[in-house]
């Protein structure tokens, strides 16, 4: 399938480009995010360890238990609240560095050049917020169409975890192809038809990042870099930017 083709051909692209030490710094506003997130999940799990209510008599020791394990309940909401903000954060805050990487990844793989300033800066991020929140309310929205299906005819265990990850990959997805669509002035919902037109590259990109996210510690600064190369790539095969045969090279 075509889609899986060219996110194959993004993968290698882009590990050749990271190979001869390009893009690297892109890296760096990831990692300093990752620094603030996990200093501050440590501060709260080091909070939440040190709250001991056990005691020596049993009814007291009995009540102290429940309280602690209230407490760690409350504890492991915020941790996952935590967790949520920092991947809205990835997502919003560092849109910006994002958009620059695309830009530039696409300017030396496809010739393309796109005009830069401060209202398009700024409008970028602006674009982005509303991107990903509406990537979450129809996220949501499907989910919740799902569970009503899915309480009617009952799905088996295993086709339920796999199409509830689908529709969260397919969102992800969506919002890492969202700075190529950007790039090439595809308006929001524009954006949003070329995503349900390309399901599986969305679900792709989506996995790609849910994938080398989970890697402890240093998947958090690079799946999104990662994902946007590869996304870039794919989108421009997708538009037939790509091979460039016809154009002249950069190199």
């Amino acid at each position: 399938m075509r889609a899986i083709n060219y996110h194959i051909r993004g993968i290698i692209t882009s590990f050749e480009h990271l190979s001869k030490g390009k893009y690297l710094i892109y890296f760096l506003p990831g990692l300093i995010l990752t620094i603030i997130f996990w200093y501050f999940r440590s501060k709260t799990i080091a909070i939440d360890e040190a709250i001991d209510l056990t005691s020596e008599y049993s009814w007291l020791d009995w009540f102290g238990s429940a309280v602690d394990t209230g407490i760690s309940k409350v504890f492991g909401i915020i941790d996952w609240l935590m967790e949520q903000v920092y991947i809205f954060l990835v997502l919003t805050v560092l849109s910006p560095f994002f958009t620059a990487l695309g830009e530039q990844y696409d300017k030396e793989l496809t010739g393309k050049v796109t005009e830069s300033g401060i209202l398009r800066f700024v409008n970028d991020f602006i674009r982005m917020v509303f991107v990903v929140i509406l990537a979450l309310v129809l996220e949501f929205f499907i989910i919740g169409i799902y569970w009503l299906i899915d309480k009617i005819f009952g799905f088996p265990e295993m086709m339920d975890t796999i199409l509830r990850y689908a529709i969260s990959a397919f969102f992800f997805g969506f919002a890492f192809y969202d700075f190529a669509l950007e790039r090439y002035e595809k308006g929001v919902f524009s954006s949003l038809g070329f995503a349900f037109s390309a399901p599986l590259g969305m679900i792709i990109i989506g996995t790609l990042f849910k994938l080398i996210y989970a890697v402890p510690y240093i998947g958090i600064p690079l799946a999104p870099v990662l994902v946007v190369m590869v996304s870039t790539v794919a989108y421009a095969y997708y538009i037939k930017s790509l091979p460039k045969s016809n154009l002249p090279t950069n190199e």
